[in-house]
């Protein structure tokens, strides 16, 4: 907070930083899907969807091969059907 009222002293009127107050803390909190992750793909009004979210905390650390699984999940909803 010190550093950013020494960067822009207008943000307490000058005030310095005894004037800020904390309403609340919500830095870096990722939802954890209850179950787990979702990476998977579904069909919603004709449309193919790929879901790849929920990770939680260790969201960066999945993110390499989660972002392979829905990458191989939207490759295949892209490919040409054969007609028989």
């Amino acid at each position: 907070m010190q550093r950013c009222v020494d960067l822009c002293p207008s943000l307490t009127n000058g005030k310095g930083v005894e004037a800020l107050d904390v309403v609340r803390h919500g830095v870096g909190l990722r939802p954890m899907r209850e179950g787990g992750p979702r990476v998977e793909r579904e069909r919603i009004d004709g449309v193919n969807v790929v879901h790849n979210y929920g990770h939680g905390g260790y969201g960066y650390q999945a993110s390499f091969g989660s972002a392979q699984a829905a990458e191989e999940l939207a490759s295949t909803a892209l490919k040409p059907k054969a007609k028989l």
